[in-house]
């Protein structure tokens, strides 16, 4: 009786306290809508001026705080921002947690088991009766080491995917960048030329009345200052739309972003192709690119899930210590228990994990020819758009030499206002010229740097911090 009673406190004190367990590590959930609306509020009120984001960026790397709140942001400060915000990377950073969550649940050891049969009988020398098996499972072949191993490989490809997706954002935000500094600079020349242009349609006007010119050399001028005008209306839409794709880009409102001045200091500098060098570009990337690190992890991991079904071949034993009570007599008993392999030697799994472990191989292949046509392609666009951009800072170098000779000759007397301010008009359309085509390259260079994986100089962005950004408080 003695015993029974401490089994059975023994039993409950195990199952209770597995209870314990169950409800202390589970919480009441969310309700929907309280969800949705609790993120709706938080996303809203995301901005620069928040003092949690500041303390976030002076733990990395970056420097260039100052002054808070910062009323000018350079690319480097709001990839930052962009890391700490970007909704992208709260799931990559997630996805990443759990993986390496389940290298803990790889490494678990299955627990023993213990069963209790009390009885009765009618025999009045010894009515009590009580069985107590006890199981211990012992894992062989290495199980749980390629189960490790493979949760601790899918891990490194999620953690690759991390940092695979801190390059995406970090491209975002260039192009975003770049789409709203060569908007503004484009409206720029557009409302220069807008005035240049009227005052040389108001002196075709007035020569037109001191009848030196005829009419349609005063339509056409007033026809240009139009289609001017409808262009810089355009441009002012353009720097609207790409201030709220860089709001998007970093993960808050565009109202956020409407009383920053985005600055990129060396938005005019473009490395040389000789810089460039395509071979050892390749070479770099085939093997150092974080989707061709995170494709050889699922490769290992693919590998590792192999040997596990290749152990599965080998049963694994239970061993079952035993002890019974009976009519006065105390029975211990040593079993060991397996699984005889004698219809199948686990031969379907191994086959599916060999099938998938060719799987990953033929990713890990198709992603390396992948890159190599990657760079090759950006590399072929940055080629094509640096020489256009070549060509129009030739054009206009050339342009602006002619207008200050125009304003030379202005001021010597060897010719007029009217030619002068022709002169400056060619000037402005050849710098819009110049600014579009800086823009592509521009564009081309970071389409280059996101297939290489690496910083081309100028760097124009910091490498992915190890810090965690706030976590948002769900209800």
């Amino acid at each position: 009786m003695i015993m029974r009673l401490r089994l059975g406190v023994c039993a409950s004190f195990i199952v209770l306290s597995g209870c314990a367990v169950h409800k202390k590590s589970e919480s009441a959930p969310a309700s929907a809508p309280a969800l949705v609306a609790s993120q709706a509020q938080s996303l809203a009120k995301r901005n620069l001026d928040d003092p949690e984001l500041k303390q976030w960026m002076a733990s990395t790397s970056w420097k260039g705080a100052g002054m808070w709140p910062m009323a000018k942001w350079d690319v480097s400060a709001l990839t930052l921002a962009a890391y700490y915000y970007s909704p992208d990377l709260d799931v990559a950073r997630t996805e990443a947690a759990a993986a390496g969550a389940a290298i803990t649940t790889a490494a678990m050891k299955p627990n023993p088991s213990i069963s209790l049969g009390p009885g009765y009988e009618t025999s009045p020398e010894s009515p009590y009766l009580l069985s107590t098996d006890f199981t211990w499972p012992i894992e062989t072949a290495g199980k749980r080491h390629y189960r490790i191993q493979a949760a601790t490989h899918m891990s490194e490809a999620s953690r690759e995917q991390l940092a695979l997706t801190a390059w995406m954002v970090r491209g975002r935000i260039r192009a975003a960048v770049a789409d709203l500094v060569f908007a503004e600079k484009s409206a720029d020349a557009l409302k220069r030329q807008e005035s240049l242009q009227g005052n040389y349609a108001g002196m075709l006007e007035t020569r037109f009345r001191a009848g030196e010119i005829p009419e349609p050399d005063v339509s056409a001028a007033q026809i240009e200052l139009t289609n001017i005008r409808q262009a810089l209306k355009q441009a002012q839409g353009q720097v609207v739309s790409a201030r709220a794709s860089l709001a998007a880009a970093i993960g808050i409102p565009a109202a956020a972003l409407n009383e920053k001045m985005v600055i990129w200091k060396d938005a005019e500098i473009l490395p040389e192709l000789s810089k460039l060098p395509a071979t050892a570009m390749r070479a770099d990337a085939v093997e150092n690119r974080l989707d061709v690190l995170r494709a050889l992890a699922q490769y290992k991991a693919a590998q590792s899930r192999l040997q596990l079904e290749l152990a599965r071949r080998y049963p694994d034993i239970d061993l079952g210590p035993g002890y019974a009570f009976e009519e006065g007599v105390h029975l211990i008993s040593l079993q060991l228990g397996a699984v005889l392999p004698l219809r199948n030697r686990n031969q379907g799994p191994i086959a599916e994990a060999e099938a998938r472990r060719k799987v990953a191989g033929a990713q890990l292949l198709a992603t390396q020819s992948a890159v190599i046509s990657d760079i090759d392609r950006a590399l072929a666009q940055y080629t094509a758009a640096y020489a256009v951009w070549n060509e129009a800072q030739k054009s206009f170098d050339q342009s602006t030499a002619q207008s200050h000779t125009a304003h030379k000759w202005l001021e010597s007397g060897e010719t007029d206002r009217l030619m002068a301010i022709s002169a400056d008009l060619q000037a402005a359309t050849s710098e819009r010229a110049r600014f579009d085509a800086l823009h592509q390259a521009q564009l081309a260079l970071g389409a280059l740097e996101e297939a290489v994986e690496r910083p081309i100089e100028p760097a124009t962005a910091p490498s992915f911090p190890n810090a965690e950004p706030r976590k948002e408080k769900l209800p």
